[in-house]
């Protein structure tokens, strides 16, 4: 879930009562998290998917009507063009915390941030960043953290085209990198990595 509200797509194809359902990612960062990602749809979808470096971008794409259904049907997930202006999580997942917690992390593990910047005193400030075009679904992940007791910064900036907003929630401090490893955790090695690396 987590990591089809990030970086993940579904499409109707054209003129058939059928989805394909995508994720796409990093060659250089992302290769072990769609490992996990295979392993995770053979054991709860029963399917076997491949995936492969695409126009120098890590992509995985098939067809598996269950899932599409259980997504787009089930929850009630947007897809097809326009998808992240109108993404959210469903409100059956933010109302359990277990859940959301495994879902917040799909999210910072596919379009989210680890990074450091610098602050008054501070050479190397380490934060925990997601960036979203859909307001809702910048809201929801700060609300849940909010409860979960971090200290959640929020902005609004022009996005890359700079067309619509981009909605950035921060985790910034390393006791708050610290909650987050112990709490929610990640999925992506390469992030694990480098948040290790900035509270050390």
């Amino acid at each position: 879930m987590g990591m089809y509200l990030g970086d993940g797509y579904i499409y109707k194809e054209r003129n058939k009562n059928r989805y394909q359902i995508g994720f796409v990612g990093s060659p250089q960062t992302d290769v072990e998290l769609f490992e996990n990602l295979k392993f995770l749809i053979k054991n709860e979808w029963g399917k076997e998917v491949k995936f492969g470096v695409r126009a120098r971008g890590l992509r995985m794409v098939f067809r598996l009507k269950k899932m599409s259904d259980f997504l787009v049907k089930g929850l009630g997930l947007p897809f097809g063009r326009g998808k992240c202006q109108k993404v959210m999580i469903p409100e059956t997942i933010v109302k359990d915390l277990k859940l959301v917690r495994h879902t917040i992390r799909g999210i910072v593990d596919t379009d989210g941030s680890v990074f450091v910047s610098k602050k008054p005193g501070i050479e190397k400030y380490p934060a925990i960043e997601i960036t979203t075009t859909g307001g809702k679904l910048a809201f929801q992940p700060r609300e849940v953290l909010l409860k979960l007791g971090f200290r959640v910064a929020s902005r609004v900036s022009k996005s890359r085209g700079g067309n619509l907003p981009a909605y950035r929630i921060a985790l910034y401090g390393k006791e708050n990198i610290k909650k987050w490893l112990e709490e929610i955790g990640f999925s992506n090695k390469y992030k694990l990595e480098r948040a290790k690396s900035y509270i050390q």
